[in-house]
């Protein structure tokens, strides 16, 4: 799987005029798109052959829209479903990864039954992976097929996502490598976006990037952060460091003034799943190098995830990283860990 993860094909531009339009409608499936016509015979197997048994069937009933795209707003979660549909019956890689994904989540639902589900949700997405390499390779990506591939690409980080912070280590030096392994297979899953991106902008995923970009660019309003930027600034770090850092402490407090919305919106959710692989080259260095100043704006993104505790994504992590930080940190840092630590510390929020 790990192999497989660190070997996610790219897709291919089109030869055709970006500009130009398919004769198909948006969310049609032409020939030479990733959809019904597109050759399937995977290494595993042929998915419209393969065997399709009961524990399917109920990843299939019990997939939960809200539950898996938590992060989403109520007024895009009808056009967002019809999208999925869409792309699981014309992309089966996308199909594939979204039962994991499903299996995923109701392994945590369901403790008595998570040994079952687990595995299923690994098949999956060892299946789903394996598809996707394998048609990639035999198509061009287009402004029709472009919307699966970065489906696909999202629900792929985000089971990532969630079998990070499923991990309770005690030692936050070996989160921190687990951390830095997610950080860098999402690096492979960015290139699939980059690769979709040109036709991304005349999609039916338009009105979502636009979305996206906006929560991105809110303003910050909150001081929370005040002192972890005010850190950062003192550092002596170079300017790009600097600007690394400093941008990633932004959206922290984008977050946390989104965590603190009333009344509380979905979009809330999409920094649990953004912050992480926003962060530019010069800040993953820092954090291969413990830097406190770094490690410093885990802990608080471990505070963006306590105010998402009562996800399945979520439930307890952010404390345990906020406490196993402070740990590691030490004593020297400790007036940097005041507000994280009185966060996950309270009775109530």
């Amino acid at each position: 799987m790990q192999q497989q993860l660190n070997q996610l094909a790219t897709p291919s531009p089109s030869s055709a005029d970006r500009s130009s339009t398919s004769s198909t409608s948006r969310g049609g499936s032409p020939s030479g798109s990733l959809g019904s016509n597109a050759p399937l015979d995977a290494p595993l197997h042929n998915p419209l052959t393969a065997p399709v048994n009961i524990e399917h069937m109920e990843l299939i009933i019990r997939f939960d829209m809200r539950g898996i795209f938590c992060d989403v707003d109520e007024d895009m979660l009808e056009v967002g479903t019809q999208m999925h549909i869409h792309s699981t019956l014309v992309a089966p890689y996308y199909l594939m990864e979204s039962l994991a994904l499903s299996a995923r989540r109701l392994a945590v639902l369901e403790p008595h039954r998570a040994d079952k589900f687990m595995t299923l949700a690994v098949s999956l997405q060892t299946q789903a992976i394996s598809l996707y390499n394998h048609v990639v390779s035999t198509v061009k990506i287009d402004n029709v097929n472009c919307v699966p591939i970065i489906q696909f690409a999202g629900a792929l980080g985000r089971h990532l996502l969630a079998d990070l912070l499923a991990r309770r280590d005690e030692d936050f030096n070996v989160f921190m490598d687990h951390y830095l392994e997610f950080v860098k297979i999402h690096a492979g899953i960015n290139l699939i976006t980059h690769a979709a991106w040109p036709y991304l902008i005349d999609s039916d995923m338009k009105d979502f990037l636009i979305w996206a970009a906006n929560i991105k660019h809110t303003p910050p309003i909150g001081h929370e952060c005040d002192s972890l930027r005010h850190l950062i600034d003192s550092a002596g770090f170079d300017p790009a460091t600097h600007d690394a850092c400093s941008s990633m402490v932004r959206v922290l407090q984008v977050a946390l003034d989104l965590c603190q919305e009333n009344p509380p919106r979905h979009r809330r959710h999409w920094v649990k799943f953004a912050w992480p692989v926003l962060a530019p080259q010069e800040f993953i260095d820092l954090l291969i190098q413990r830097r406190p100043e770094a490690l410093l704006c885990i802990a608080y993104f471990g505070v963006v995830l306590h105010f998402l505790r009562h996800c399945w994504y979520t439930n307890d992590a952010g404390k345990h990283i906020v406490m196993t930080a402070a740990n590691y940190l030490g004593p020297d840092w400790e007036q940097y860990l005041v507000y994280p630590l009185s966060i996950v510390n309270a009775d109530t929020l």
